[in-house]
């Protein structure tokens, strides 16, 4: 009976609350990882940002640095080309004049061979077929904010769809990108861009006669070039290690300073700009840059509260352990008392029946009368002593029974007949009906206890309505006793709650109504051993009406 309790209650007082500090420190840790990582997502996109505008910048540079020679070669593919050889990162020039004309070739000082797959006159070729369009269609930037370049489509899709690992494409430059370079449109008498393959770098050049000059950039020269200045002039190193890969994963270069932390897996990862679409931008920050500053007060929080919570309940149950103990050391003292006063009780009550028989053979009518409250208040005594007892046996193990064979209607009758005195002194009205069957199995003291208690409650509760009625009957399964009175009734409310321990319905001390609030639970204990029930009829409405159904076989 205490065991459950106490584990619902240790469940509701430290389980509980342990569950939810542990929910809510890791929501909060959730929570606060969610937006650091947000926050630093944010960071490091804007660093791979930077480093993709400043490559982008580069290339710009670059490209603009390559136009002049165009400029100063009087519209000449040929002599252009012838001039860009000389430049130290060119490993070849070629140089078209108009729609069929001749391709010639120049060595540069940057010598690179591209490999066997790669064929010049097939690239001039992807050259000239991109970059034949009207004069109109060439695009031209009014938006100092814009791209600097532009990709070429293919025949039939946009450059948005075509995907990075396409084996070459063509950009061209965009007028208008430095806020104080927009010339207008009919003054511009050339465009130039880049072909660009895995990691081959073609600048091509391209007059308004039709006449197209290109250039094959050594990758190594133009690489380094690049990547020498980077991170950007001015700049601090970035703390962790900022990557730059080809799409397919080949490293090409990194910087940073390479702190702790900076070793594991990328955490960001940026596609560079067009004309550098086919390279990758990746970087690992260090353990210092993002640091975790939260976990120390959300854990010390769910800790302290982890911590409370434990000695809270340590207390709580510390305190509640004294006062069982306490509690059982009452219970084996009244169970000690209780066994000490049934030796002088029997006595008492042996006395007064010896007494009441000498009065009555002496003719003394107010002996016997008085002689007979006596006997009747002990009887009462002792079946208080008793309740104590079987509650007592049924808190420590469990109550027993012993069924024997027995006639019901006779019990009863005897026990009709050592309560009629007291009731009829009472004012109370006795009506029996004994129908029940020859014979059953059952406890007769268990019997005895359960319907003295009920009438006992008759007794104590049903006053005012001066009346009891007590009849068996039975069926072919079951017997039934009925205890019913005329007096307040039980509420709907009570019908449940009245077999509970210490349960009473009057229990002031104004009305005079003594008892331990146990009966009521040790008759309906002592019902269920015998396989039956103790009920309050429902349907009752002139008082109470309490039915004990026994099974015939216990």
């Amino acid at each position: 009976m205490i065991q459950r309790p106490s584990t619902i209650l240790f469940i509701i007082l430290v389980l509980l609350p342990l569950a939810l500090l542990a929910w809510l420190g890791t929501y909060l840790i959730r929570d606060a990882e969610k937006r650091t990582d947000a926050s630093m997502q944010a960071v490091l996109a804007e660093r791979l940002s930077s480093a993709d505008n400043h490559l982008l910048h580069d290339m710009r540079q670059l490209t603009d640095r390559l136009d002049e020679w165009g400029a100063r070669s009087d519209g000449s593919a040929r002599l252009m080309s012838a001039r860009l050889a000389t430049h130290p990162w060119i490993a070849q020039t070629w140089a078209k004049a108009g729609t069929g004309g001749p391709l010639d070739t120049f060595a540069g000082k940057a010598p690179y061979e591209p490999g066997q797959a790669f064929n010049a006159e097939e690239r001039i070729q992807a050259i000239s077929s991109a970059t034949r369009q009207p004069e109109t269609e060439f695009p031209f930037s009014t938006d100092a904010g814009g791209p600097p370049f532009q990709r070429f489509s293919s025949p039939g899709m946009s450059a948005a769809t075509l995907p990075r690992t396409t084996a070459w494409f063509t950009y061209l430059k965009i007028f208008g990108y430095h806020i104080d370079d927009r010339p207008e449109a009919e003054t511009v008498q050339s465009w130039s861009g880049w072909h660009v393959g895995d990691s081959t770098f073609i600048y091509w050049h391209r007059f308004a006669d039709g006449g197209l000059s290109c250039a094959l950039m050594n990758p190594q020269a133009l690489m380094k070039a690049l990547f020498l200045r980077q991170p950007k002039p001015g700049l601090d190193a970035p703390p962790g290690r900022m990557m730059l890969t080809t799409v397919s994963g080949i490293s090409l270069h990194d910087w940073g300073k390479r702190l702790p932390g900076s070793e594991r897996t990328p955490a960001a990862h940026r596609a560079c700009s067009e004309p550098l679409s086919q390279w990758e931008l990746a970087y690992t920050p260090a353990t210092e840059e993002f640091p975790k500053p939260y976990l120390f007060p959300i854990l010390l929080g769910v800790g302290s509260g982890i911590i409370l919570v434990f000695v809270v309940g340590w207390l709580y149950f510390h305190e509640s352990a004294r006062e069982i103990r306490v509690a059982q050391q009452r219970v084996t003292f009244v169970n000690q008392i209780s066994h000490e006063l049934k030796t002088p009780l029997t006595n008492i009550r042996l006395y007064a029946e010896m007494a009441a028989q000498r009065a009555e053979s002496q003719g003394d009518a107010i002996a016997k009368r008085q002689l007979g409250v006596v006997e009747a208040e002990t009887s009462r005594l002792h079946r208080l002593i008793q309740n104590v007892l079987n509650y007592a046996r049924q808190q420590r193990d469990k109550l027993t029974i012993q069924p024997t064979a027995l006639v019901l209607d006779e019990l009863v009758g005897r026990n009709i007949e050592f309560w009629k005195p007291l009731l009829e002194t009472k004012g109370f009205e006795i009506t029996s009906s004994l129908n029940g069957p020859s014979s059953i199995q059952a406890d007769a003291d268990a019997i005895e206890q359960i319907l003295g208690n009920l009438i006992s409650n008759v007794d104590k509760y049903a006053n005012v309505g001066k009346w009891i009625g007590i009849r068996t009957e039975h069926d072919a399964n079951s017997t039934r006793i009925i205890v019913e009175d005329h007096g307040p009734g039980i509420p709907s409310g009570k019908r449940r709650t009245v077999f509970e321990p210490f349960e009473r319905l009057r229990s002031d001390l104004a009305e005079g109504v003594s008892g331990t609030g146990i009966g009521l639970t040790i008759s309906r204990e002592l019902a269920q051993l015998h396989g039956g029930t103790l009920s309050v009829c429902p349907q009752y409405r002139d008082g109470a009406r309490f039915i004990l159904t026994l099974p015939h076989q216990p």
